[in-house]
């Protein structure tokens, strides 16, 4: 994808989209940044007080249908008593609105403010302060609750979002880009990644999509996206939610402690949680591990596949991870 000279400059996208949301009824007396990664958002307060994140998502990532699907899902969440965004329709009843900013189409839409502190402001390095053990127990419960709802709903005519099955992950045209081919490895290895990848695909095709273990999922629940209230944990940001194995959530919460000394405590917390609500079994639960080596490949491609957020730093450590995982893992 060709991006243009301002396509991923917040501040002159800010003014591009702020006459937008007279769409929603919205005279904003503030907006700020309030991310930039996926999406850009922006958070806005109106002229009553009331906060909102105003999202303008990453083109070409999501179909309409697809991203109308995110508010249908998360509507759902919300009716069975999760702490998730309340989606607000235009004034025409619609969700998105298309709007020509930096310098090409993107979709807007307006989702409430969930004011909390993210979990991973803490989690502090090992040894300088304990790890928020109770936390990460919360988040194994929310987790499990979000497949208890997902495996008890039928998803509605049309309902569109995509699949992080084998194909969505390890195929040809995985969801977050050709991990196995990002610059920078050594030949050793691109040979490593290699073999991972066909022994994933291996094992997942054997594996199969058992209902219970497969369904929608919100595929991105790590700390940040995981807001810490006196309510308890509120999850954000659905933007990569699709259908897939509940085992991979698990590993998404895990992935940034895998080189932890204490993280065989932390992932028996994060389990414990889970099973106070759902139930899985002892051969499920031991295919976390090869989830967290599935989420690692698919971060390696998220970063090489968008070279605008500049993280390209990133990519040598996650290939790092990888090889070293896979050696304990496959």
């Amino acid at each position: 994808m060709t991006f243009h000279r301002h396509m991923d400059d917040p501040e002159l996208i800010a003014d591009e989209v702020k006459p937008y949301l007279k769409h929603w009824g919205i005279n904003p007396v503030a907006m700020s940044l309030a991310s930039h990664s996926e999406n850009i958002v922006y958070k806005v307060m109106d002229q009553t007080g009331a906060h909102y994140a105003f999202r303008v998502h990453r083109p070409g990532y999501h179909t309409p249908a697809s991203l109308a699907s995110e508010q249908v899902w998360t509507d759902a969440l919300l009716h069975y008593g999760l702490k998730v965004p309340k989606a607000y329709p235009t004034d025409s009843g619609e969700f998105y609105i298309s709007a020509q900013c930096g310098g090409t189409t993107r979709q807007l839409g307006l989702i409430a403010w969930l004011e909390g502190r993210p979990l991973d402001q803490l989690i502090t390095p090992y040894g300088d302060g304990p790890f928020p053990m109770d936390m990460m127990r919360e988040a194994g419960r929310v987790c499990a609750q979000f497949h208890n709802q997902a495996t008890q709903w039928q998803p509605p005519t049309g309902f569109t979002r995509p699949h992080l099955d084998v194909d969505g992950l390890l195929g040809e045209k995985p969801f977050w880009g050709r991990f196995w081919e990002a610059a920078g490895m050594t030949s050793t290895q691109r040979r490593t990644i290699k073999h991972q990848r066909d022994t994933l695909r291996e094992r997942l095709l054997a594996y199969g999509r058992p209902e219970n273990i497969y369904s929608m999922i919100h595929a991105d629940m790590h700390e940040e996206n995981l807001m810490v209230s006196p309510d308890g944990l509120m999850v954000i940001d659905f933007d990569d939610a699709g259908f897939g194995w509940h085992q991979y959530d698990l590993a998404v919460i895990l992935i940034s402690h895998v080189e932890r000394p204490d993280f065989n405590g932390i992932k028996q917390t994060l389990i414990e949680g889970y099973l106070s609500e759902r139930a899985m079994s002892d051969a499920d639960l031991a295919m976390i591990d090869l989830f967290i080596l599935v989420r690692t490949l698919a971060l390696i491609g998220w970063v090489t596949d968008r070279p605008e957020l500049g993280r390209d730093d990133y990519a040598p450590a996650l290939i790092d991870r990888a090889c070293s995982l896979g050696l304990e893992i496959l």
